[in-house]
């Protein structure tokens, strides 16, 4: 057979099979192969066995077998066997479960790492093999050994003395609890009142451009937030009255020089801070685009990857691709070139462990402009590219220079500032230009002299209230993590989605909330494991666990000593902590069955209101703001047509709907139209035309559609007007990326293929011409 390559995905193995040509065969593992077990009771069920050292049971993943025995035919008859999974601790860890479930010998296999997915990273990977890296390998089993303890714990409390099937993490929660604090902040400030005086003047001879300057002293007092002049009213009022009749002179006129630095090149955080900030796009999507750009795009040329390794705390730039980078600055940007290179590294803030064979996230070739792979890209694709392609360059461009001007008024007792700037050399930003918010920040300033007469425009003054702190975006909460030095910034991607999906935070508007659950959970986790919750040993365990990298701690004893503490607290709260108990509401809302008082009480998908007669009454309703953006109801009574109870609004993360309240003993939902009123679902029987299984009428986003629930078909054909629309046939299509089956959709363009692993996966394309 000659040799084997194993990837993690279909769609890098093919990128990488165009590359290497005849003599490889290239295979995916499709991610992980092998976790740790789940099988019996107790701490049998960790897959840890406790008395030996924390040593890991691994078994294969179930869904997996068919994919090892593949590889092991493969591996069998090849002479050698290259392990190609990505440059991290979960790659490693990927590369050695391989080698352990082929029963593959030293001698054969053969580790190979590689920063960009280009034809020559890959020639030289693969001239340059190395042996499997065990303490990458261990630094991996100890997070995952460690995560498994607490999540293996904490989540059985929860279910017990909360609600069932909720989950803690030692991540997670400490993630949860800077929200709900966030929360607690906001919902204990008190606005306190001050006002502004702001002057439009303009000169009153020679340069009359207008401009405006604000109040900054009065009476020797600055005027500002808590200042006796500018707290009331009536205080501000006096002062403007003194101002309007005033005398306005430029009293003194400073010019400094600044400069502005570029910024360093991505590493994963400050990728997805710039990609949720300037393209509104949050860490799971960032990290999927990223994914892709990374493992293999067809140009004119073929197939190649358009950045490097996306998970990465390094800002340094690799000597060769930094020559490149000004070589074409120097081409296109002459005068923007500076005699040296800029040198970038480790990301000191961030405090974690950076391995100097890790570049930052750079295009692999900066000849590929956004302009020119911009036919191949999806539209997305193409945004995220631009956005790192010009970081990268703009790094290594000179710094901005500007001229920043303040003057100073004086007006009767007060005394007024106007800052104003001109740019000298636009340096860097002339490819990354400042936000707009920046720029706003200074205005154009007239060319004065002291003692200048000023005329009064206008002088407006103003009321103004302190806001609360700011709430959590994505990308403050991706700062605000890194910074604390919580997890790790390839994990804030899926910490996010999972508090999301647990419940216990919503995101609106870009912001996120503290749910009613997150807010109970995280009071419990608190009040019981004030370690686990507790920022500082976060990330002190994190700086314990890196450091198993680089062999400086045994992980064995790590975990003895986070255990002998941590299992005790576990049976203690197990014993003495009372379950979580409906408080009552002290809303308006009642019962909307029996019309009784109603308590939140929480489930696994986050709080409810429930009747307080429960179990005589089964009424529910919505929580108020939870899992949506104002919580309310529109007010109409709706009766279910299968057995005449009162329908209740429920929320899910995909929207509002129906739910009858004889649930579960009657399963009828309605959907929602575009005015709020209930739409019931068509009463359709049909076999799938594809596989001939019996079809289901579901209610989705996009509308009402048959559904196969076959998991080898999946087919969905779209509901309109009560008629079922026939699409072409998927035809047995299985998707490149994750293998999931493809099937066919609607969309205002037409139908095309999608990938049912959506949203893990969101493959897409064009159906094959002809259909």
């Amino acid at each position: 057979m000659g040799k084997l390559v194993i990837v993690e995905s279909p769609a890098k193995a093919k990128t990488i099979k165009k590359m290497l040509g005849r003599g490889y065969t290239v295979k995916a593992s499709v991610g992980h192969i092998r976790d740790l077990e789940t099988k019996g009771r107790g701490k049998n069920a960790f897959g840890i066995d406790f008395e030996n050292g924390f040593e890991p049971r691994y078994t294969i993943i179930p869904a997996k077998k068919k994919t090892v025995e593949e590889l092991k035919k493969a591996s069998d008859k090849a002479t050698v066997v290259y392990l190609a999974p990505d440059p991290d601790r979960e790659g490693e860890a990927i590369a050695w479960h391989l080698k352990e479930a082929l029963e593959l010998p030293d001698e054969k296999a053969k580790r190979i790492t590689y920063q960009a997915i280009t034809k020559k990273a890959v020639s030289d990977a693969i001239n340059n093999p190395r042996g499997i890296d065990m303490k990458l390998v261990d630094a991996q089993k100890s997070r995952r050994v460690l995560d498994r303890i607490v999540g293996f714990s904490l989540s059985p409390f929860l279910w017990k003395k909360v609600a069932k099937n909720l989950s803690a993490g030692r991540v997670q929660s400490v993630a949860v609890r800077l929200i709900v604090e966030k929360e607690k902040q906001i919902a204990a400030f008190v606005p306190q009142e001050f006002w502004k005086i702001t002057a439009a003047l303009h000169a009153e001879s020679g340069d009359k451009t207008p401009f405006t300057a604000a109040l900054t002293r009065w009476k020797g007092e600055k005027f500002e937030l808590g200042g006796q002049f500018s707290s009331s009213e009536d205080a501000a009022r006096t002062v403007e009255a003194a101002l309007q009749t005033a005398t306005y002179r430029t009293a003194d006129i400073q010019h400094k020089n600044t400069s502005s630095k570029p910024q360093a090149p991505f590493i994963t955080s400050t990728l997805q801070q710039a990609a949720s900030s300037q393209l509104n796009y949050g860490t799971r999507r960032t990290m999927q685009i990223a994914q892709a750009l990374y493992e293999g795009i067809e140009l004119n040329e073929g197939a190649v990857g358009l950045i490097t390794y996306m998970r990465t705390d390094s800002t340094r730039l690799d000597p060769e691709a930094l020559s490149e980078i000004r070589g074409w600055l120097g081409e296109h940007y002459p005068n923007y070139l500076p005699e040296a290179a800029i040198m970038y590294g480790a990301n000191p803030k961030s405090g974690m462990k950076v391995q100097d064979a890790h570049e930052a996230i750079r295009p692999t070739s900066i000849l590929n402009t956004p302009d020119k792979v911009k036919p191949h890209l999806t539209k997305d694709q193409f945004k995220l590219y631009e956005l790192i392609w010009r970081r990268t360059a703009a790094s290594q461009m000179k710094d901005a220079q500007y001229s920043i001007t303040t003057i100073t008024i004086e007006a009767a007792e007060g005394i007024f500032e106007a800052k104003g700037r001109i740019t000298l050399f636009d340096g860097y930003t002339i490819l990354t230009p400042e936000s707009k918010k920046s720029q706003e920040e200074y205005q154009s300033l007239p060319a004065l002299q002291i003692q200048d007469k000023l005329l009064l425009d206008k002088l407006e003054t103003e009321q103004k209230w302190t806001k609360p702190p700011p709430r959590y975006t994505e990308a403050s909460l991706v700062r605000t993590l890194e910074k604390e030095g919580i997890g790790r910034p390839s994990t804030y991607a899926s910490i996010i989605q999972t508090i999301r999906d647990r419940g216990y935070v919503r995101l609106e508007k870009k912001a996120f909330y503290a749910n009613e659950l997150g807010i109970a959970v995280n009071g419990i986790l608190i009040s019981e494991f004030p370690g686990i919750m507790d920022y500082q040993f976060t990330a002190g365990m994190e700086s314990s666990l890196d450091a198993v990298e680089d062999g400086s701690v045994d992980w064995h004893q790590l975990l003895e000593e986070f255990y002998k503490d941590f299992a005790p607290r576990i049976e203690q709260a197990l014993e003495h902590v009372t379950p979580l108990k409906g408080r009552k509401w002290e809303g308006k809302e009642s019962c909307p069955i029996c019309g009784k008082h109603l308590l939140v009480r929480y489930s696994k998908t986050g709080a409810f209101l429930g009747c307080s007669d429960f179990p005589e009454c089964k009424g529910i309703t919505p929580l108020p703001g939870e899992g949506s953006d104002d919580g309310e109801t529109n007010g109409e009574v709706v009766h279910c047509p299968k057995c005449g109870k009162v329908m209740l609004l429920r929320s899910s993360r995909y929207g509002k709907f129906y739910a009858c309240s004889g649930y579960p003993d009657c399963e009828t939902t309605a959907g929602l139209d575009a005015e709020g009123k209930a739409v019931f679902l068509p009463n359709i029987t049909m076999n799938c035309d594809e596989c001939g299984t019996a079809m289901a009428i579901k209610s989705k986003q996009r509308g009402p559609v048959m559904v196969c629930p076959n998991p080898d078909c999946k087919r969905e054909l779209p509901v309109k007007d009560g008629k079922v629309i026939f699409l072409p046939k998927a035809n047995g299509a299985k998707c490149e990326k994750c293998g999931s089956p493809m099937i066919v959709r609607l969309s205002r363009r037409g139908p095309f293929l999608a990938c049912t692993g959506f949203p893990k996966c969101r493959n897409a394309k064009n159906l094959p011409s002809g259909e």
